[in-house]
């Protein structure tokens, strides 16, 4: 299985799970939005990761939307945070610990949605002739 599918279905698992841990349920009530594009996030990657694993036709183009929303809604995230640790003015308690995870998740979702595009090119190419 390719590194891209793999990481959509644990990532579109981990990632609602890590926020709720991180935050906890009653975050829903303080900030709604926060909370739901990660879990929108991860019900696009588990949708992607099983269509692709499943060869569906459209799963490859639907793993490179799940993995650009991700790339997107996460990009603001992480340069957000490394900006207040790198000033200094982050209080959120075990912040070295966010930034490391946050650089994991970039890593991936950047690297997965090349990743994924690629395969979603290669495929188009081959169906087209």
């Amino acid at each position: 299985m390719r590194f891209e599918v793999i990481a959509a279905l644990v990532v579109g698992i981990i990632l609602p799970v890590l926020e709720t841990c991180r935050r906890g349920l009653r975050y829903w009530s303080v900030d709604f939005t926060t909370m739901f594009e990660d879990y929108v996030a991860g019900v696009l990657l588990l949708i992607g990761g099983w269509a692709a694993y499943r060869k569906r036709s459209w799963g490859p183009i639907f793993l490179v939307l799940a993995w650009a929303y991700f790339t997107g809604l996460m990009s603001s995230s992480f340069w957000s945070q490394l900006e207040e640790t790198l000033r200094q003015t982050a209080s959120e308690p075990g912040n070295p610990v966010v930034v490391f995870v946050k650089s994991l998740l970039w890593v991936t979702c950047v690297a997965s949605l090349v990743l994924s595009f690629q395969h979603a090119k290669r495929d188009e190419t081959v169906r087209l002739g």
